[in-house]
């Protein structure tokens, strides 16, 4: 059950507008590291969905840090007061760590959240950060990861019944 544990986020949303900026900022959580595609973004889009802006700028303006770390190649997305890595060769999470510590982020304060489990929350878990599962924007996406969805819907499945259902 480890491994299925590394797996699973602490929360899960439909729609990543329904993240709840201030319940985190209230509990000191004040970092917060978002997957690009298909959770900001379409896939292979430099365009964060307009939606998300207002959320981008609602952390930034309540003195929260954002980070967007995507396995995705450079592109020049526009958002003020954001930081990117581009290739953050997620689910490893050495190039975010890099990051966090050269800031002297401690990890009780983050939050990372992303659309796939085998990337975004695996490293999100192994990084010891509270992590959020959000639906993904488009069913459009690189091959590989249409394989890992499956298997995605598989794990998910799996931990609900040995957990009777909650998550």
């Amino acid at each position: 059950m480890g491994l299925f544990k590394l797996l699973m986020p602490r929360e899960f949303l439909e729609d990543l507008s329904d993240l709840d900026i201030d319940k985190f900022l209230k509990a000191g959580k004040d970092f917060f590291i978002f997957d690009f595609d298909n959770t900001l973004g379409l896939w292979r889009s430099c365009v964060i969905e307009e939606r998300f802006q207002a959320l981008l700028n609602r952390i930034t303006q309540a003195s929260g840090k954002v980070l967007i770390a995507s396995n995705g190649r450079p592109r020049q997305i526009s958002q003020e007061g954001v930081q990117v890595i581009w290739r953050a060769r997620k689910p490893l999470a050495g190039k975010i760590k890099r990051a966090l510590l050269e800031q002297n982020v401690d990890l009780s304060r983050v939050v990372m959240i992303g659309d796939q489990i085998f990337t975004d929350v695996l490293a999100g878990n192994m990084l010891g950060v509270y992590t959020v599962k959000v639906r993904p924007l488009s069913t459009r996406e690189f091959f590989g990861t249409k394989v890992l969805r499956v298997l995605e819907r598989i794990v998910i499945q799996t931990v609900k019944k040995g957990d009777n259902g909650e998550v």
